[in-house]
């Protein structure tokens, strides 16, 4: 299975574990989902000419993979702890800007970056046995861009998007939190907050111009 179609899987997984009351009905949110309009998300595309991939690994059966096939593409990993594994997959006729961060034991990431545009993506992962999967595909003159930080354990996370002038900033602070959401066509803004235990997956989903703040907080079920 591809990088592209593990995602992809992913996502679907996520979204079929989703809360049916909080996605689809928002008048029967529970009181600790709060929503609104975010501000702005400046997420800057760095300089890449060419291709360079960087790796450093400090601990015992840490693995990391990158592939590069897009004429501009940048890819970092570091990695301290034991036991996690970084996959980077930068493909297209775009340019293509990657920076992961593993701190702890058992983290999982796996980005994959696609098109003729730009993508940029920052991932941070700090704690115990966390997974993360994200998916960018530009197509258009502005970049997509976005920020993904977990820190504690068993956290799961899944991101796609696909379009152009995208913008996530995803967070999950504590353990057993599900996030998975999905930006498509130009201009859309997430930015979502995760802060405590087996908080429920929204599954949110944005198709163009749309513009959403997420914050969840408590103790799930």
């Amino acid at each position: 299975m591809t990088a592209r179609n593990l995602i992809g899987a992913a996502f679907a997984l996520g979204l079929a574990c989703a809360s049916p009351a909080l996605a689809g009905d928002p008048s029967g949110q529970d009181p600790s989902v709060q929503t609104g309009a975010p501000g702005p998300i400046g997420i800057a595309l760095p300089s890449v000419n060419g291709r360079g991939a960087y790796v450093t690994q400090i601990g015992q059966g840490d693995v990391a993979r990158i592939t590069q096939t897009a004429p501009n593409a940048s890819a970092s990993v570091r990695q301290d702890g034991e036991r996690n594994e970084a996959n980077v997959s930068q493909e297209g006729t775009g340019t293509a800007f990657a920076d992961l961060r593993q701190d702890g034991d058992r983290n999982n990431a796996l980005v994959a970056q696609d098109g003729a545009g730009q993508n940029v993506l920052y991932l941070t992962q700090t704690g115990y046995q966390n997974l993360a999967v994200a998916g960018q595909t530009a197509n258009g003159a502005m970049h997509n861009g976005a920020i993904l930080v977990q820190t504690g354990q068993y956290n799961e996370m899944a991101l796609v998007q696909d379009g152009s002038d995208n913008r996530a900033a995803l967070t999950q602070e504590g353990a057993g939190n599900g996030m998975t959401a999905s930006q498509t066509g130009d201009g859309n803004r997430l930015v979502w907050t995760q802060q405590g235990n087996n908080l429920p997956n929204l599954g949110v989903v944005q198709s163009g111009n749309q513009a959403i703040q997420i914050t969840q907080t408590g103790q799930g079920n």
